[in-house]
């Protein structure tokens, strides 16, 4: 199988690479970068937090503090002491973003509410290169596997920022940032386990080829546990396994150019139930736990050209191959994107950004009864173009105005603007009020999808899911304020409000009689269904975020996310899936509060703990939750840390999130301990 074939490939080339990353002539610095000083980060105020260089905010370098916009960046540090060993749980520390485990490789993930097993209203990236699935419109987050510590940041807009992201970029944007190959030289070797995360390890080296070029390699694995069953349910069987390498190249080109290579390529094997397998003769359906098997890889490249007038360019490119394989279906896709943009400065006062963006997506699949796509194999071209004016009105008072223009292959022409208002009237207060629209693509399954599958929330019923073509485009508009607050140079205030109108939003209805299906043996009536755009969804809300550094050695982060939402749904439409699902699937209140302390110069003691509210998903009620991870570090050599890490501790296990749809046996999530070190060299 191609995906078998990518592994041997992989583990062909690591082979060779190892003895010319072990034996490289350059050793590590003596303070690297990659595992971060404990008071490196820590003992920094807010405001010297927030003035950290960020480039995903705005396409442009600047600082969040200087952003019109509800921006969080996760550091490194971070990353390090919050004790997760996913992408997925890290952004739980985002005021406003939905994280909810499924179970032990699935995740649903959002911001400001919508969420779901594929949340279409988060666009993620990793440098700036969509992880977002085109079939799914969402994020596989249990394929997401990059090696944390080669992670320097994650920065995150909540709310649209569709104008310089383009579609999807609706309710939040998410721009994982990697460490250059110069600021990871030298070895990194880590490892651990536990209950839950059976085993992972990973090994990094960097190597100096000359004095402006510098290359990194990374190789990391894991395996997981399964997750807890429901009550009267049937085991989830959802373990499994995923491998990662990644390799990078930094170089200066000259004084004014530089150029990023990088290579990645990944496999997973996921167990669980997953859609189950519907056949034409006794027993019609019967679950499966062969879950998934793939493979991706990646190629991208970003030339950048910086003048010494502030003129500047840059140009990404990046090429994705993604293949699958599940007990209903097999599928392989090609990716092609061209990002291109370009800003100067005019008259001191307007900074200007234009660019425009290309993107081809080729596809095709296997099919089955269970599972079609018609047509089987598709391409789909998309293209934008995208314009920003940011002015100084004044010194205290600052406007960003920005428009985006697309077309796309499902959807024709589709603007995206923006409207931004900075405005600074004391060193220690901030506020800022922005309006824009943004649009949420129809995927590739909404478009050609056909289903045949129990209904397993509507029992005695087949659904059989049919393609609806008309299907268009999600939009919102949405309304915010913020303002930040600088109490004290230790403590800091964060706080955004919103409300969003969404438009033409998607759901499930039965699009006629239930019928008997002679060529389907089963007594049991199939309702034919679609998806299309029958409501309106209004949510409102507020995003508090508090940073209090106490002293030197010990700093505190509290959140708060409160959200609501009215629907508008005709009640004479017969709805298959509940019209009603934004306001019962999101919790309304959240909250969390970390602690990060340093016992002595070489052990650290961290806790978080969260609070989430009550939701219903799918007529299946998920019981509010409070749960405490702690994390113990030690650091008894320089180059050495080992840490003991205890996750959701104050109960045995409870459930975060369902969706019967697709994985038809509900999960819960455990009480996990784990230990692990990393030791550079």
């Amino acid at each position: 199988m191609p995906i078998n074939h990518s592994l041997r490939k992989l583990t062909y080339l690591c082979s060779l690479l190892s003895p010319f990353l072990v034996h490289a002539e350059s050793v590590a610095k003596d303070t690297p970068a990659d595992i971060e000083a404990t008071n490196e980060l820590l003992p920094l105020s807010w405001e010297e937090l927030t003035e950290l260089k960020v480039s995903s905010l705005a396409r442009q370098e600047q600082t969040v503090k200087n952003s019109p916009a509800a921006a969080f960046v996760i550091t490194s540090e971070d990353i390090r002491r919050s004790g997760a060993s996913s992408l997925a749980e890290i952004l739980r520390m985002v005021p406003g973003m939905n994280v909810a485990k499924v179970n032990a490789f699935n995740w649903a993930v959002s911001a400001r509410g919508f969420n779901e097993l594929y949340a279409n209203k988060l666009q993620v990236m990793m440098d700036g290169r969509s992880i977002f699935d085109p079939m799914s419109n969402g994020v596989y987050w249990g394929q997401q596997n990059t090696s944390l510590q080669d992670i320097e940041r994650i920065e995150v807009i909540r709310g649209p920022s569709g104008s310089l992201w383009g579609a999807n970029a609706v309710n939040g944007t998410v721009n994982i940032v990697t460490r250059t190959a110069q600021d990871t030289q030298g070895g990194l070797l880590s490892a651990g386990g536990g209950t839950e995360e059976r085993g992972f390890g990973g090994i990094r080296y960097g190597q100096k080829l000359s004095d402006s070029t510098f290359l990194r390699g990374t190789l990391n694995a894991l395996s997981r546990d399964s997750s807890a069953n429901m009550p009267n349910a049937g085991n989830p069987k959802d373990y499994g396994n995923a491998e990662n390498a990644n390799f990078r190249l930094d170089s200066d080109l000259g004084a004014e150019d530089k150029l990023m290579l990088e290579a990645n390529l990944s496999h997973y094997r996921m167990h669980n139930s997953f859609l189950g397998t519907s056949m034409a003769q006794a027993p019609y359906w019967q679950l499966d736990s062969y879950g998934k098997d793939g493979s991706a890889g990646s190629l991208q490249s970003k030339w950048s050209h910086q003048t010494h007038n502030g003129h500047s360019l840059q140009l990404n490119m990046a090429y994705t191959h993604t293949e699958w394989e599940m007990e209903v279906s097999q599928m392989k896709r090609s990716e092609y994107a061209l990002d291109f943009q370009d800003s100067f400065a005019v008259f001191d006062k307007h900074k200007i950004i234009w660019g425009l963006n290309y993107q081809a997506i080729d596809d095709s699949f296997v099919n089955t009864l269970t599972m079609a796509f018609n047509p089987s194999k598709f391409t789909q071209h998309n293209v934008g173009l995208f314009l920003q004016d940011q002015v100084n009105l004044t010194d205290q008072l600052q406007l960003t105005a920005a428009t985006r223009v697309e077309h796309f292959t499902y959807t024709g022409w589709e603007t995206e603007p923006n409207a931004r208002l900075l405005w600074t009237p004391h060193k220690h207060h901030q506020f800022w009020a922005g309006v824009s629209r943004a649009v949420t693509l129809p995927n590739r399954a909404q478009q050609n999808i056909n289903l045949l599958l129990p209904a397993l929330y509507h029992p005695r019923y087949f659904f059989a899911a049919n393609t609806n073509q008309n299907v268009r485009t999600e939009n919102v508009v949405a309304y915010e304020l913020g303002w930040r607050w600088q109490i004290s140079n230790n403590l800091n205030l964060d706080s955004a409000f919103f409300y969003n109108i969404a438009d033409r939003v998607q759901t499930v209805i039965a699009s006629g009689a239930p019928y008997i299906d002679p060529s389907f043996s089963v007594s049991s009536p199939i309702v034919p269904t679609t998806v299309g755009n029958y409501r309106q969804v209004k949510s409102y809300g507020m995003e508090l975020s508090l940073n209090y550094r106490i002293n030197h050695d010990w700093r505190m982060q509290a959140s708060y996310s409160g959200i609501h939402f009215d629907t508008h749904a005709d009640p004479n439409q017969p709805w298959f899936s509940d019209p009603l699902i934004e306001q019962k699937s999101n919790p309304q209140h959240s909250l969390s509060v970390r602690s990060m302390f340093n016992l002595t110069d070489e052990i650290e003691l961290d806790a978080w703990a969260r609070y989430v509210d009550k939701i219903e998903v799918y007529w299946q009620k998920i019981p509010g939750y409070v749960s405490l991870d702690l994390r113990l570090g030690w650091h008894p050599l320089k180059n050495l840390e080992i840490s003991l890490v205890g996750q959701n501790l104050l109960d045995n296990q409870h459930p975060e999130f369902n969706d019967l749809l697709y994985i038809p046996v509900a999960s819960q999530i455990q009480r996990g301990f784990m230990a692990q070190f990393s030791y550079r060299f």
